[in-house]
Order: C-alpha cells, then sequence, then structure tokens
C-alpha cells in the first residue's frame, strides 16, 4: 500500500511540473496584457533597468518585481514566450510549496490543500499567462501564512519579519495592495479574536518592509516626474474611486467577485459551499482563512475596477480551508452538491451544440466530459483519497489540453504573432508602424515586431503618462499627422477589421497581412512621392 500511495504522489508531482512547464514555451504570447509585460522588461534591457518603458516611453502602472526577473530569464533562455512566462509558472510552483510547508504540521491530509490549489481552473490558468499576479499571489500568500505562524508562537518573531519582507515584495509587484489588503486581513482577524499584538516585534517588522520597499519608490520619485501622482494617485486611489483618467478599467455588478472566486476555483466549489456549512462554528484558523478570502471580495465589490483574476490572491486560502475539512465532508449534504455540479456540467456540455463562435464547440464539450468525470467519481466515493487527487488532475490535463489545442490551432483569436510575422518582411528601415484604436489589443504585435510603433488615439490608457510626459519619444499622433505621413512616408497601420474606416477615408492603402480579427495595410504613396 504504500508502494502504490508512493508511486501515485511521484505521478502527482510529475504531472503538476509537466502542465505547469511544458504548455508555456508552446502557446504563442497574448494580446492585452501579455504582449505589454513580456515587451516592458525587453526595454528595460535596453535602456535602465529601474524604468518600466513601453514603446519607449515611461511605464508607470506597476513596479519592477515581476519585469527583473523576467529580465533574468531573458538573459538565460534568451527573449522569447518561455522566459516571459516562467516567473508566472514558478510562482505557481512556489505557492503549492508554500501552502504545503503551512499545512504540514496542521493537518492529517496536508496534500490536499495543494492538489485542490493547482487543479482549480482559476490558478491553474494564471500560471500560464505572462502577468504579475501569480508572483503577487507567492509573496502575499508567505505574507499572510508566516503572520499565522508568528501569532500561533509570539515568542518567534522571525516568522512575522519574514511576513514584513513578503509584503513588501508583494508591493514591488502589484503596488500598495501588496501590505493594505494584507493589513486588513490582519486587523479583521486580530478583532475576530480580540487579541492585542506586542508593538516591538511589529516596529521590528515596519522596519524591515521599508527597507526593502522604499528605495525604489524614492529613486523614482527623484529621478521621474509627477511619478507621486501617476503611480500613488492615479494608479491606485483614482483607480480604486473609479475617477482615473483615461478610464482603462469597468465598473463590475456587485456579484463580479463572489462570482469569479466561486469560479475560479471550480471544480472544488461543492465542496467548498459543503465545508462552509459542515464546519460551523469555525476555529482560528477557518476564521483567518475565511476572512483572507472575505476581504478580497468585498475590497473589490466596493472597488470600481475590477477583472476576473483580482481574486487569485484568496484562492490559497479556500485551498486551505477546503483541505482542512474534505477528509471529514462525506455525507449527504455533499452528495447532493455533487450531484447538483454534475447535472450542471451534464446540461451545459448538452448545450455546446448552441452556444456562439462555432470554433470553442468541440473545446468546451471536452471540457465539460473531463469535469463531467471528476464529479461522477467524487460522487461514487469522495473517501477514496488518491483516486480523487488523481481524477482531478487527470481532468485538469484534458482542460490544459484542449486550451493549448484551441490557442495552437485559433491563433489569431489571442495573438498577432502571425500578423506581425508576415509585415516583417515588408518593413524598410524607415518605414512607420501604427496602431489603430486600443493600442492593448495588438499588444503581442508589438512584442513579436521588435520596434517602435506609433499609436493614432490620443485617449490612450497604457501609454497616456508617457505620451504626455516624455516628449522626446512621443509615439501618439493625430489623424491629421497621419493623413500627411501618408502622403509623404512609407507607412503600415494596424487594426481592427471594425476600424478600417478610421484610416481608409486619408489615403490608398493594400492589405499586406490580415486574419478574422485585424488587418495590416501599407499605403500606396502618391506618384509624385514614390
Amino acid at each position: 500500500m504504500k508502494t502504490q500511495q508512493q508511486h501515485a504522489a511521484a505521478a502527482l508531482v510529475a504531472g503538476i511540473l509537466i502542465l505547469t512547464l511544458a504548455p508555456i514555451a508552446l502557446r504563442p504570447l497574448f494580446n492585452l496584457n501579455e504582449g505589454l509585460y513580456a515587451e516592458i522588461p525587453r526595454e528595460m534591457l535596453r535602456h535602465n533597468w529601474l524604468m518600466p518603458r513601453l514603446d519607449g516611453m515611461p511605464y508607470l502602472e506597476k513596479p519592477p518585481i515581476f519585469y527583473w526577473l523576467v529580465m533574468i530569464f531573458y538573459k538565460i533562455f534568451g527573449v522569447g514566450k518561455f522566459a516571459a512566462r516562467l516567473p508566472s509558472a514558478l510562482a505557481a510552483l512556489g505557492t503549492l510549496w508554500v501552502v504545503l510547508r503551512f499545512a504540514r504540521p496542521r493537518m492529517t491530509e496536508p496534500l490536499w490543500p495543494p492538489v485542490i490549489l493547482f487543479t482549480s481552473i482559476g490558478f491553474y490558468l494564471m500560471s500560464q499567462l505572462a502577468m504579475f499576479d501569480m508572483t503577487f499571489t507567492f509573496f502575499h500568500t508567505i505574507t499572510l501564512l508566516a503572520f499565522y505562524a508568528y501569532m500561533e508562537e509570539p515568542g518567534r518573531p522571525g516568522r512575522l519579519y519574514l511576513a514584513a519582507a513578503a509584503s513588501a515584495l508583494a508591493c514591488l509587484t502589484k503596488g500598495l495592495i501588496g501590505i493594505v489588503l494584507p493589513g486588513l486581513i490582519v486587523l479583521a482577524f486580530l478583532a475576530s479574536q480580540r487579541r492585542t499584538i506586542r508593538w516591538r516585534p511589529f516596529l521590528a517588522a515596519w522596519l524591515i518592509f521599508l527597507t526593502v520597499a522604499l528605495p525604489w519608490h524614492v529613486w523614482m520619485i527623484i529621478h521621474v516626474p509627477h511619478f507621486f501622482d501617476r503611480y500613488i494617485v492615479q494608479e491606485h486611489f483614482d483607480r480604486f474611486l473609479g475617477t482615473l483618467k483615461p478610464a482603462d478599467y469597468r465598473d463590475p455588478p456587485f456579484y463580479y467577485n463572489l462570482e469569479h472566486l466561486l469560479f475560479g476555483i471550480f471544480p472544488w466549489t461543492p465542496f467548498l459551499l459543503a465545508a462552509l456549512w459542515r464546519r460551523w462554528p469555525y476555529d482560528a484558523l477557518d476564521r483567518f482563512l475565511l476572512i483572507w478570502a472575505a476581504v478580497y471580495v468585498i475590497f473589490f465589490t466596493l472597488s470600481k475596477t475590477s477583472s476576473s483574476y483580482y481574486t487569485l490572491p484568496a484562492m490559497p486560502a479556500l485551498a486551505l480551508f477546503v483541505g482542512r475539512a474534505l477528509p471529514d465532508l462525506a455525507g449527504r449534504l455533499l452528495g447532493r452538491l455533487v450531484a447538483l455540479f454534475t447535472a450542471l456540467t451534464l446540461v451545459a456540455v448538452i448545450a455546446v451544440p448552441w452556444l456562439p463562435h462555432p470554433d470553442t464547440r468541440i473545446y468546451l464539450a471536452g471540457m465539460g466530459l473531463a469535469y463531467l468525470a471528476f464529479f461522477l467519481i467524487a460522487g461514487a466515493d469522495p473517501r477514496r483519497i488518491w483516486r480523487m487527487r488523481l481524477t482531478a488532475l487527470g481532468s485538469l490535463a484534458g482542460l490544459a489540453g484542449l486550451f493549448l489545442a484551441y490557442t495552437l490551432i485559433h491563433p489569431a483569436r489571442f495573438a498577432s504573432k502571425g500578423l506581425a510575422e508576415a509585415l516583417k518582411p515588408e518593413l524598410t528601415p524607415h518605414a512607420d508602424v501604427f496602431v489603430v484604436d486600443r493600442y492593448e489589443d495588438l499588444s503581442s504585435f508589438d512584442f513579436y515586431l521588435d520596434r517602435p510603433i506609433y499609436v493614432l488615439n490620443p485617449a490612450q490608457g497604457d501609454l497616456y503618462y508617457g505620451i504626455r510626459h516624455d516628449k522626446q519619444v512621443t509615439r501618439l499622433i493625430t489623424g491629421r499627422r497621419l493623413e500627411y505621413l501618408l502622403n509623404h512616408r512609407h507607412v503600415f497601420i494596424a487594426g481592427s477589421r471594425t476600424q478600417r474606416p478610421v484610416w481608409e477615408k486619408l489615403g490608398r492603402f493594400r492589405v499586406v497581412a490580415a486574419n478574422r480579427h485585424d488587418v495590416v495595410v501599407e499605403n500606396i504613396l502618391p506618384e509624385s512621392r514614390r
């Protein structure tokens, strides 16, 4: 029996490593955030490792830790998608390890939390993207679990100092939420426990936090005009209050964050619902974990801006909570919830032929069948621990394989690599390249083209600061300036097919490259200018 468990554990670890590391080298970089966050560290390598730059201009939406990690991997592996995504993949593996280390002395089945976390859809998908959030989640998880460990044994202040250093690194990864949200969670937990703190260890912890977090911020305030207003005031307070101009965010409905958190931990959602009922009254650790998750939902519900991945740092808390409860969850309530989710998954599979976007139907059906198998096995006997774990990993493998296949077969839906590769042979050293409308929608085009581009849109969000404050490298033009260039220079324009009327009225063009969503055109100069 022990040998079988060892083989199962080895298969589990091998599956986690393969599913985490193999796909990041295969998919092209996606538009929107991945293209931006892969391009910025490449430009920092060329210019200044302290100053984030995008398309040659200062880019001050995020601090530098993630960029620095990508720069290191660019140096080791070369500039490319694998190196750009590797920090997220390694941060995911690191988060699993931290959760396991925390669970070992506190649980009879310490493997459950990392298995639940890794096989949750939201956590896994974010481990595959070149974005800040998984790296932030890694530091944030260390912060809160180290703090709780310190509260268990106040005589070991080193754990509190570790929490302070990790919180500072979280701030250097994604901004002030690296200290604000842990602070809110800690205060709410202390209030729920009616506990006080010893001020001397916390004073030392604050000194550690400031020593790590302040130097980069001070350097930027000294060397970059309007940094405090742009980064602190606008990117934090104005974004939270919904007063950021130009607005590059949406104000979601009140249920948005709770909905995405519950979907993010799928297929473990019914187990979470059962645990919430069965674990009452909650002990101190349960209360801490649930406060952790609740603060994230409440904070971003109050915020005027949110995205589906903003609650990612709450998922380790839910994985630990469900993992603690799972060995004792078997019963009528869990059976009914699993049966409900089995039925819902079956209905989703049956409804696939009527969904929009025909090219996605076969993949969605495959994903539904993969999770239908999980719920059927879980419903049969949730006490078969290793069968449950390997089944969860198998369902995730199905999701990962189908997602990879879809992105490789339909790359134009996510990435602009094909457009860039078609354009490169047409470029001359003095040709200008423009993106029309939203720069972010073609951000991987910028990365794969590897040359400066211009933007036709005076309300551009991501380049707004650089356009206003770095006059020497301005990349934004107006329609009148573009009309002049079209009659005097060699110009290429890339943008959505729906935007073609914006520029077609300004001159004559020929199509260089196109896909179902975007098009690249070249201007035809007047006879006198050729």
